[in-house]
């Protein structure tokens, strides 16, 4: 029998999976191969500054340093091309915006992650208040991630639904937003947040970096088509598209290109967001044989290698989980 079981094969279950054949254990994923999961939908950008405020992520010299490596190796491990490191061109979307970054840039940890190269935009993009750009910035085509991994770990696979915890080794539940719905945990704190992505054709641009203003990010994927988002809608929980985000979408892309394009593609999913914003790891407080590895949300391809490695060396080797991240910590 397995000695670990997890319990689905979205981003967490697939990166847990990963880091466990790594240390040699013996394991399966239980999945019910869904056609619309967040994963599936999600954009996979790792950005190293977000927000209104052009926030620097919590510790991330140390989740891009594995994440970098993770990805990496199972491009090696596969002979295919999924993690592209690449700027991210980052336009102030007001004056006051851009007053606040001038004071961000007085600070070392900021500028360090700031590219001396210029903008270089062309002028059908709106940055008439201007920008900067970014290192730090990589893009995980998550579609090619989960073949690869279904791939390289295809004896590991079972489709289907774990009613109950196996009854050897350890079982990991990384069950998304399903786990709102399990009893095992159900003190913690979800606050899931439906997000809408278009896919559109835009046949006058041609720019190989990423592209954000405010709450808009452009995402190239090569021969004039972008995918455009997201929205947070976080009183939805269902995967269907909507008019009115499609709209909103739009909106937001005619504020930052001028230019003609057309919508090819318009996908939602519901992404699994712990009301902490912070991801939680680690094993059920009255049962050692009973793991948590969820809350990844928006942020997850970055953060999802470094949280993989530290449950895998708290179960095996009696590792220290993080404060923040612990779920014994938060109940």
């Amino acid at each position: 029998m397995a000695e670990f079981t997890i319990v689905g094969g979205g981003l967490a279950g697939c990166v847990l999976g990963w880091a466990l054949s790594q240390r040699g254990c013996d394991f399966k994923i239980i999945d019910k191969f869904e056609k619309i999961t967040s994963t599936q939908v999600a954009a996979g950008i790792i950005n190293p500054i977000t927000g209104p405020s052009l926030t620097k992520g919590p510790r991330l010299e140390e989740f891009w340093d594995k994440a970098k490596i993770f990805y990496r190796s199972l491009e090696r491990a596969s002979g295919i091309e999924m993690f592209r490191e690449t700027k991210i061109v980052r336009l102030m979307d007001s004056a006051k915006q851009a007053e606040r970054w001038k004071r961000r840039m007085l600070d070392p940890e900021y500028t360090s992650l700031v590219s001396e190269e210029p903008l270089g935009l062309k002028n059908n993009f709106n940055s008439d208040h201007g920008g900067f750009v970014t290192n730090f910035g990589a893009h995980l085509n998550t579609a090619a991630f989960l073949e690869v991994i279904k791939k390289l770990l295809s004896e590991h696979w079972v489709e289907g639904v774990l009613e109950e915890p196996s009854n050897h080794g350890v079982t990991i539940y990384c069950e998304g937003v399903r786990a709102i719905k399990n009893p095992l945990f159900d003190w913690v704190k979800f606050k899931p947040a439906k997000g809408e992505i278009l896919t559109v054709k835009i046949p006058d641009i041609d720019e190989n970096r990423i592209v954000v203003r405010g709450n808009i990010w452009l995402l190239p994927l090569g021969e004039s088509i972008f995918r455009v988002g997201a929205t947070y809608d976080w009183n939805a929980n269902d995967c269907e598209t909507t008019r009115v985000a499609r709209e909103a979408l739009e909106r937001r892309l005619q504020k930052l290109v001028s230019t003609s394009y057309e919508v090819i593609d318009h996908r939602a999913a519901v992404r699994p967001v712990i009301d902490t914003r912070r991801a939680l790891i680690g094993l059920h407080p009255g049962n050692d044989r009973i793991g948590f590895f969820n809350g990844l949300g928006s942020k997850g391809v970055l953060s999802a290698p470094y949280l993989a490695e530290q449950l895998v060396d708290h179960i095996l080797d009696s590792g220290p989980i993080d404060p923040e991240f612990d779920l014994r910590g938060n109940i």
